[in-house]
């Protein structure tokens, strides 16, 4: 049985991709990334921001046909679905606002003479799993959380019904991928306002979804990323009560999406979870956790590419 190597977040950065891939040993075999004893499992969004999307979609697409990997949805997958399809009324699920299309315009860009092999992606996407679980550790793209996975199982992404009822934010299936996809998010207190990492201004904040009875409650502690600004209020338990908590002594869990700040070294989360985003989309490394059995530092050497 062939072990496991978690890659983040890629963000259309083939570069970076092929030269982690390198570094862990994988070989490019008749188009297919290789190692005689591992494997990958993709963390999702492939697409948008960087310069090489198709190239990133190519690489992944051929590891999962081969048996090589096991590629997971992503909020920008999903988006991407919703961006490109219509709704009954005949507009688009995710509306073409400046600010959604500036998010999606570097796929757009990269695909603007290639329409029907984008519609061949999609469809793609449209199959890609929410989630992946073996005995030693579980992934999803950005939050894990039972209750949610509850309301979302079933879900076919090829059925115009389910994305309509993904892109209607009072269904459940919407409120449950928001937050398997996105994570948890709440409201800032007195009507505060913060950017976020594209500058956009935020009235709400997504929130960490673990050790929520630690203590620690004021906004700038629960933030996601850490360390980016929040108010100093504590947060009210009323609303952090739709918030999941993912208990300590649950099974590892390895998620991406949070654009965790890159400060020379990876550590996880919590004794029991790990983000492998490191803003590779941008100038951060791309980051893969070679799983060993635990998350002690010894059992999970890590590799990553330089920030190029």
């Amino acid at each position: 049985m062939k072990r496991w190597d978690i890659i983040g977040d890629i963000h259309g950065q083939a570069t970076k991709l092929e030269t982690l891939l390198g570094l862990l040993g994988y070989i490019e075999t008749n188009g297919v990334y290789r190692h005689p004893e591992r494997r990958v499992l993709f963390l999702g969004d492939y697409i948008d921001r960087g310069p090489a999307v198709r190239r990133v979609l190519k690489v992944v697409r051929a590891m999962v046909e081969a048996g090589e990997a096991v590629a997971l949805m992503g909020n920008h997958e999903l988006n991407a679905l919703l961006f490109h399809t219509l709704g009954a009324d005949d507009q688009p699920l995710r509306p073409h606002s400046q600010e959604k299309t500036r998010q999606h315009a570097a796929t757009l860009a990269q695909f603007s003479e290639r329409k029907d092999e984008w519609w061949e992606w999609l469809a793609w996407f449209a199959q890609l799993p929410l989630c992946h679980e073996t005995e030693e550790f579980r992934a999803v793209h950005a939050c894990w959380s039972d209750a949610h996975f509850e309301d979302v199982r079933g879900c076919d992404f090829r059925d115009p019904l389910l994305l309509e009822a993904a892109a209607d934010k009072s269904h459940p299936v919407s409120r449950a991928l928001d937050i398997l996809l996105k994570g948890p998010e709440v409201k800032l207190p007195g009507g505060a306002i913060i950017p976020d990492k594209d500058g956009h201004k935020r009235k709400t904040m997504r929130v960490r979804w673990w050790g929520l009875s630690d203590g620690e409650s004021s906004y700038r502690s629960l933030i996601m990323p850490p360390g980016a600004s929040a108010p100093e209020d504590t947060a009210d338990p009323a609303v952090l009560a739709s918030v999941p908590d993912y208990p300590e002594d649950a099974k590892t869990v390895f998620c991406g999406h949070y654009w965790l700040p890159y400060e020379g070294r990876t550590t996880p989360l919590t004794g029991n979870i790990m983000c492998l985003d490191y803003s590779a989309g941008r100038d951060g490394p791309l980051v893969a956790c070679r799983w060993g059995g635990s998350l002690k530092k010894s059992d999970f050497p890590m590799a990553e590419t330089p920030g190029l």
